[in-house]
């Protein structure tokens, strides 16, 4: 048995990124992060801004994430009280999978709304496995299709949760701001500029 086999998402969290809920706004729930642009809000032309929102996204989560890292995919389904469920395992993680076998290991759950909202269940689904297991590119492009899903990737290894809200930007939280310190460097240009003041000040 690999070590952290036992471990599961709720402890991790608990242990590492304490009171902090798996939803957005990420970065403003949390005091070590980056928050970065995705898409030009200049843009008119639709083919570039996505092609320019797909590759940054690739890029940032490729510069995180090695092929063994463990992390876990967590994917946060939103549907309204009362309407039956058609099935337990969301096709975005069983379509994007290399090793097909680890889809037996996604745990199912209802778990609190963050607003509260009684007329909304919250379906949590997660999946402890390692990189190399999926596609990450293919599953990011997949992000920008499924807007009801909310995909969350957090990387044992590191320390790291990485969060793409939308096409606008994402999130990249850590437990040590050591680990996205070379991020945080190589990527500056792409920081959001609302946000810049508040990360360069920690990363003083």
């Amino acid at each position: 048995m690999k070590k952290g086999d036992l471990l599961n998402l709720e402890d991790y969290m608990e242990e590492n990124f304490p009171n902090l809920w798996l939803a957005p706004p990420l970065f403003y729930n949390w005091e070590i992060g980056l928050r970065f642009e995705l898409g030009n809000p200049k843009e008119e032309n639709d083919k570039i801004y996505f092609d320019r929102v797909h590759k940054r996204a690739k890029a940032l989560f490729s510069a995180l994430h090695n092929a063994d890292d463990e992390l876990f995919i967590v994917a946060h389904d939103y549907q309204l009280v009362g309407v039956k469920r058609k099935g337990k395992r969301p096709k975005l993680f069983t379509s994007y999978l290399r090793e097909k076998n680890v889809k037996y290991r996604i745990q199912h759950r209802i778990v609190p709304h963050e607003e509260d909202d009684t007329e909304v269940c919250k379906h949590q689904f997660s999946l402890k496995c390692q990189v190399k297991d999926f596609h990450p590119s293919c599953l990011i492009d997949a992000l920008f299709t499924v807007n009801r899903l909310k995909i969350y990737f957090v990387n044992l290894t590191k320390g790291t949760i990485f969060h793409i809200y939308d096409d606008r930007g994402c999130d990249l939280l850590a437990a040590r701001k050591e680990t996205i310190e070379s991020i945080y460097n190589k990527y500056n240009d792409w920081i959001l500029d609302y946000d810049r003041d508040k990360i360069d000040e920690l990363f003083k």
